[in-house]
């Protein structure tokens, strides 16, 4: 919850999303080296691991090739494409940060939820909550929301953050540019 509190202020009244991620970075590197020390074992439960590798990267391939494609049109139609130079740029370190929204949204969030719930209100409850992490930008909340609705089935299915984490950040970098018509780089720059 701190986290995203801090994320609509760093985000909306001072326009500084690398401020916020410098901010917010910190403590929970910290956090998953606490854990992970006491708990050994837990990196895994987390789905920082290979044996699921390759049916993650078949969901998310299956789920995320015909949304790219879709992007890709859209952002041709609507002249958001070809892309910047900065796109590129962006597509080489939006995994990363993809990573970190992944751990967030379902090693923490769609975990504990699905402690407590069945998987059929444990999906749409978090990926709405993971939607609106990213309010008011209306748009984005509505894109992640439903990227939620896609990656939280696929993590409970087969857990695995770094097929999920890479996924996320070439098709936010997409999104951002084809679907959006933003320039993440200037975003993430100010």
């Amino acid at each position: 919850m701190f986290t995203s509190a801090l994320h609509f202020v760093f985000e909306n009244h001072f326009d500084a999303k690398a401020a916020f991620i410098a901010v917010a970075a910190p403590p929970w590197v910290a956090y998953v080296l606490w854990r992970a020390w006491q708990t050994p074992g837990q990196l895994r439960a987390w789905g920082f691991r290979a044996d699921t590798l390759k049916p993650s990267a078949i969901g998310s391939l299956a789920a995320g090739l015909p949304v790219l494609a879709a992007m890709a049109v859209y952002g041709f139609a609507a002249g958001h494409l070809p892309p910047p130079w900065s796109f590129w740029v962006i597509l080489a370190i939006y995994p990363a940060w993809g990573l970190v929204q992944q751990f967030l949204l379902n090693a923490i969030l769609a975990s504990n939820l699905r402690a407590l719930l069945p998987a059929w209100a444990t999906i749409p409850l978090a990926a709405v909550l993971f939607g609106l992490a990213h309010a008011p930008d209306w748009a984005l909340v509505s894109l992640t929301a439903a990227a939620g609705l896609t990656w939280v089935p696929i993590y409970l299915w087969r857990p695995n953050l770094w097929m999920m984490g890479l996924a996320h950040g070439i098709l936010g970098a997409v999104a951002y540019y084809a679907v959006l018509g933003r320039d993440a780089w200037i975003l993430l720059t100010g």
